[in-house]
């Protein structure tokens, strides 16, 4: 018998401890994915916050961002193979099934290796008498080449949803819904005060990056999503990552140096800091009333190379913030339904309900009110969502425009770029497409005359 060199022995050795330390970890990977998802369905978890888990791998964003996306047909397809609801402190083995069921029906990971690695995921979750239970019906849903019955498993979004969106965009509802399914675009804002957007291409060229200039002023469209740790550009302050549709506030508003400038719902600051670069010299309030994420303010403002703007940390209204000096212009981007971006944030979907809407409407009212109470006259406030909904954007509007002296300016810069859109005379409702921006609403307005009726506060909202 031929005696093996030491060193090829070590490095099989070394091979077998490897390939064992990766199973491992995407043991590990699912497991973890399954807790995250029970607190996502359970307690309402967002997303963005599920990730921030420090053990959160992009295995673990994959298979949350997959469940989150194909939630309603998944759940079809796995509660049909089970022969009784499973209880209700069993949700985890639930959870387990819609991850088995997302890697077997959607994700390029080979059949063998999804189930195996399920039933030892139960096993993990401390339930191993489940192990036959998931492995028969995640080889029964492997079987299934069926068409699921019923608009939210073939959509993949909620009815009540389905039903709204049908009713607003009666010809193209079905086409939006499926760009939902789509994997959204990754766009970079450049940082014009220290780079051209040729620059900026070119660095990333020499890192071996594909990039196209985007529709957008400043704007790059890489030509494939990656993470933010695979992007130098970020780290040497050269650009951020910001959807084409977002990027567009900044430019609409279009301030001018040593205008007074409120960002009034400014965390976590993208649109804060492109103010900041396209109007170098403005004087910038940024107010939110969640003080952990405007701490990113500072701290992106310190990687863009940025003056640091005047950071409030309040709600908009009361107004008791302001020192009764009016602001030149103003951006509103309150918070909505987000029903523009699920995308990006597929898990919407599954916490919006439709009580939401009417609360959305209730809180943007108030909050349009008190910013435009900070406005001069003569200066112009920018409302802007990332929502499809009418009752949002054109609804509001107008209501609002019938009450207050204001009168609506026109946007050529939707037109110049190119971007889709449809705009009623109250505000532009940009439209999504697969390689495009989000669905923004984007109204800018200005103030012609004082305001002579009180303000009307009866409740206090914070953005």
């Amino acid at each position: 018998m031929s005696r093996r060199h030491p060193r090829a022995f070590v490095r099989e050795w070394s091979q077998a401890l490897n390939e064992e330390g990766l199973v491992r970890a995407s043991l590990d990977a699912r497991v973890l994915a399954v807790r995250l998802l029970v607190r996502m369905l359970e307690r309402g978890l967002h997303f963005d916050r599920a990730l921030e888990h420090p053990k959160a791998t992009p295995l673990v964003h994959e298979l949350l961002y997959g469940v989150c996306r194909y939630y309603f047909s998944l759940t079809k397809r796995v509660s049909r193979r089970l022969s009784s609801p499973l209880r209700n402190k069993d949700f985890d083995l639930f959870c387990l099934l819609l991850i088995g069921a997302l890697q077997l029906r959607h994700l390029r990971i080979p059949s063998h290796a999804a189930i195996h690695s399920s039933v030892e995921a139960s096993k993990r979750l401390g339930k191993p008498w489940a192990a036959r239970l998931i492995n028969g019906v995640l080889r029964a849903v492997e079987r299934d080449t069926s068409t699921l019955p019923g608009r939210e498993a073939q959509f993949d979004h909620p009815d009540w949803l389905i039903k709204v969106l049908g009713d607003q965009y009666p010809e193209d509802w079905q086409e939006y819904l499926l760009v939902n399914q789509t994997r959204a675009p990754l766009a970079l804002r450049v940082n014009r005060t220290l780079c051209t957007p040729e620059e900026c291409l070119a660095r990333l060229s020499q890192d071996g990056i594909s990039a196209t200039l985007g529709s957008v002023p400043g704007s790059l469209r890489l030509a494939h999503p990656m993470s933010s740790d695979q992007l130098p550009v970020l780290s040497s302050g050269m650009a951020t990552i910001q959807d084409e549709g977002a990027q567009l506030a900044a430019l609409l508003l279009a301030p001018k140096p040593g205008m007074r400038v409120l960002d009034a719902c400014a965390a976590p600051g993208n649109k804060s800091t492109h103010l900041l670069e396209s109007a170098p010299g403005i004087q910038l309030t940024c107010l939110d009333p969640d003080a952990m994420r405007l701490e990113r303010i500072a701290l992106e403002c310190a990687r863009l190379k940025l003056t640091q703007p005047k950071i409030v940390h309040s709600a908009l209204e009361p107004l008791d913030w302001w020192d009764g000096q009016p602001f030149d212009a103003v951006l509103l981007d309150p918070p909505c339904s987000g029903t523009g971006t699920l995308r990006r944030h597929p898990d919407i979907k599954l916490r919006l309900k439709p009580a939401d809407t009417a609360r959305h409407q209730a809180a943007q009212s108030l909050l349009l009110d008190a910013a435009w109470r900070t406005l001069v006259t003569g200066g112009t406030l920018l409302y802007s969502t990332c929502s499809m909904l009418k009752q949002e954007n054109d609804d509001l509007l107008e209501d609002f425009l019938a009450r207050e002296s204001a009168e609506r300016l026109p946007m050529s810069l939707l037109s110049a770029c190119g971007i889709s859109n449809r705009d009623h005379g109250l505000g532009a409702q940009l439209l999504p497409s697969e390689a495009g921006p989000d669905a923004m609403y984007y109204s800018l307005v200005q103030k012609v005359s004082p305001d002579i009726a009180p303000v009307r506060f009866n409740s206090h909202v914070t953005c």
